[in-house]
């Protein structure tokens, strides 16, 4: 079978092979679970093992298009700080595309660890601890121009309390990515009796989950505006028509009131 599906990707019936691999693997999410799927406490040292010498550190086409999302909302020359770096490369692509000063924080060592070895400035840290902490002991209390938060508070207790500690640290806004649990993919699966599938690994991976318009509202009673709203990934046209419905995710860009 693999090189059933290998000689495909290779062919000129790529593109078809791509479009009804794609169609597939979204029906199947309305009844199915993830294979990778299990219960039991979220281990991000075991995640990036596994990652390790296939995918770490590469961007695949979801993370691809944050990427180039975000990097119009970043000034060249800017400070920036990645909550939640993962294998760093998203702040690689900014680094190269907007010639940014940027750093990163991680909770797993072996994240870390493989950042710093590719010539990254990222360090390790506990987000659910008091921001003032780290921001402390780390950084001497340093304000960035930027925190970049993505796919990062959906799997926090506490995001509210994190959003709010970091304010003073920041100079030009916040910009978090959060995927949509509104998305239309979502409300059908729940109709079908499942709760919407964000996870990969365990249902514990996310502790927090937004609509469209839960984050609007949310940012609202935080203090803050949101400045941009991109749907960046989901049904083609569809969501920028209607992204509470069509969109699989956002990235916002937040500011004081």
């Amino acid at each position: 079978m693999s090189n059933w599906k290998a000689a495909l990707r290779e062919s000129p019936l790529k593109p078809i092979y791509l479009w009804l691999a794609n169609r597939w693997r979204g029906v199947r999410r309305l009844f199915a679970y993830p294979d990778t799927a299990s219960v039991g406490a979220v281990d991000y040292d075991a995640y990036w093992e596994r990652k390790a010498g296939t995918h770490i550190g590469t961007l695949s086409p979801w993370r691809m298009k944050r990427a180039r999302a975000i990097a119009p909302l970043i000034m060249t020359g800017s400070s920036v700080l990645d909550l939640g770096v993962g294998d760093g490369a998203l702040l690689k692509y900014l680094i190269d595309e907007c010639k940014i000063e940027a750093v990163g924080v991680d909770v797993s060592p072996k994240a870390v660890a493989f950042c710093t070895a590719n010539g990254l400035d990222v360090r390790l840290a506990d987000m659910n601890k008091p921001v003032s902490l780290y921001m402390r002991e780390l950084f001497d209390e340093r304000v960035f121009d930027y925190v970049i938060l993505s796919e990062i508070i959906e799997h926090l207790p506490d995001p509210e309390s994190l959003l709010r500690d970091l304010q003073p640290f920041v100079r030009l806004g916040f910009i978090i990515s959060i995927p949509n649990t509104g998305f239309h993919q979502h409300r059908l699966r729940l109709l079908l009796g499942r709760f919407p599938l964000q996870w990969v690994v365990t249902p514990g991976e996310h502790l927090r989950f937004w609509t469209r318009a839960d984050f609007h509202w949310w940012s609202r009673q935080l203090g803050y505006r949101i400045v941009r709203e991109i749907p960046y990934e989901g049904t083609p046209l569809l969501k920028e028509m209607l992204p509470g419905l069509f969109a699989a995710a956002f990235i916002y860009l937040l500011k004081p009131e």
